[in-house]
């Protein structure tokens, strides 16, 4: 049996998925196993080139498959979108492929995470279609009638990532500040946020957020307050992701005017969207309210679709 490996490397966490080659549908049972992130941006090529080897044997391990099965890897990294990058990786996965005793002409995929998880997210009737993808960054990725591949975002957390976690954490120490301030509404947010830090009182963030640098996922687990506000229903925090909603939304508009159709299957994925119902909700209903396209659950997970851009001839 012959096997393609997928690989969605985030920043936070990586994903190796097993798939038997002659398989085009994502299995019920997924031979699948996960890691720390690989974004080569944050920890460096090298260092995640020691990681993605890592895991690849040790899924070669967990599912008793042997080097000499496997014909195609698929890399989706978050970071690699540019061409610089594709290249610096490539000289990264010859050595991966040396280490584990893989043959230097297998099948290969190196690109960004976001094209991988378009791949998989459509199914294999959808001719068209746009994925949004909010997590600790944002970014919108599309491909029209004609194959084109169409992007918006992915501009990282300094001048972008609007509607991600990393958005919703700043929203929220902004409107902590406020309220502490009068300037803003009281909020859940506030000993929601002071609780999670380990904080007693609001004046206690200046010390905290200042005193060191933090990862950008650092700050962007403060998103889950969010979140845990709204579920409370806080004024605050609903209008912060249905603003967030909204600026996911505006990735959508910017694509679709790229010859995509009323029928063009829209989309999400991320931890954003898979844990506020408001955010997921706000983002459907203004989908359909301005005709952008058609919503539907993404198909499958990012790492099926970069086994899929692995498999030969595929």
């Amino acid at each position: 049996m012959n096997y393609v490996i997928g690989i969605d490397g985030g920043g936070t966490k990586t994903t190796c998925l097993f798939l038997e080659a002659n398989q085009c549908t994502y299995p019920e049972q997924p031979k699948v196993i996960q890691g720390p992130g690989t974004n080569p941006h944050q920890i460096g090529f090298e260092e995640a080139g020691h990681r993605l080897t890592a895991l690849i044997k040790k899924g070669l391990q967990t599912f008793n498959v042997d080097s000499a099965q496997i014909i195609g890897i698929g890399f989706g990294l978050a970071g690699i979108g540019r061409p610089e990058d594709e290249e610096q990786m490539r000289g990264i996965v010859r050595n991966i492929f040396w280490n584990l005793s893989l043959s230097e002409n297998l099948n290969s995929f190196i690109g960004s995470d976001s094209l991988a998880a378009l791949k998989g997210a459509l199914s294999l009737t959808d001719k068209s279609g746009i994925l949004v993808i909010s997590g600790t960054g944002s970014n919108a990725i599309g491909v029209n009638l004609e194959g084109e591949i169409h992007k918006c975002g992915g501009w990282g957390h300094l001048i972008g990532d609007e509607g991600s976690g990393y958005y919703l954490s700043l929203k929220a120490l902004s409107s902590v500040a406020k309220a502490a301030d009068g300037r803003g509404e009281e909020t859940l947010l506030t000993p929601f946020i002071l609780e999670k830090l380990n904080l007693h009182k609001p004046e206690d963030l200046v010390r905290h957020i200042y005193g060191r640098t933090h990862e950008k996922q650092e700050i962007a687990k403060l998103a889950t307050c969010v979140i845990e506000a709204s579920e409370r229903q806080d004024e605050v925090a609903v209008k912060i992701l249905k603003e967030a909603a909204d600026q996911l939304v505006s990735h959508v508009e910017s694509i679709a005017c790229h010859g995509f159709g009323k029928d063009a299957v829209i989309t999400a994925a991320g931890s954003i969207f898979k844990h506020s119902k408001i955010l997921k909700q706000h983002f459907i209903q203004e989908i359909e309210t301005k005709e952008l396209g058609v919503y539907k659950e993404p198909y499958a997970p990012p790492e099926f679709g970069a086994a899929l851009l692995a498999i030969p001839d595929n």
